[in-house]
């Protein structure tokens, strides 16, 4: 009766061995998988945003991000304010917060570089985008 208890013991250290064995195994497959891909995906643009407030933000804070990267967060000091903005991924969307009016405005922006020009009228934001 000992040895089969014996027996099963062993099946179980030579079962938990080949698991913890098989999860190291997956674990370094994956850990090279991630860092070959990594390398390959270094991109960079050359492209220029040049965001101008137009008209209606003079005297109002304004919060402007693209994609999910706060660029600027500072009252708007006159109508004629402007921002460069370099392009970092395929597809970009612009997001403009007033503290005001406590709203948002998305707007999709093009691959292409450009300025693009944000007016305010009764409290709507529009953008107007000229390419270069």
């Amino acid at each position: 009766m000992r040895k089969r208890a014996q027996n099963s013991n062993k099946q179980f250290l030579i079962g938990t061995a080949a698991m913890a064995f098989a999860v190291g195994v997956v674990v370094v497959i994956f850990l090279l998988y991630c860092t070959r891909y990594a390398k390959q995906q270094t991109v960079s643009f050359k492209d220029l945003y040049q965001i101008e407030f137009a008209k209606g933000f003079a005297g109002d804070s304004a919060i402007v991000y693209l994609n999910d990267s706060l660029v600027w967060n500072e009252i708007v000091p006159t109508d004629t304010t402007f921002l460069r903005i370099n392009r970092f991924a395929d597809e970009n969307t612009l997001m403009v917060s007033r503290s005001r009016e406590d709203a948002v405005s998305i707007f999709n922006i093009e691959k292409k570089a450009g300025r693009l020009i944000l007016r305010k009228n009764n409290g709507v934001v529009s953008m107007t985008t000229l390419s270069w």
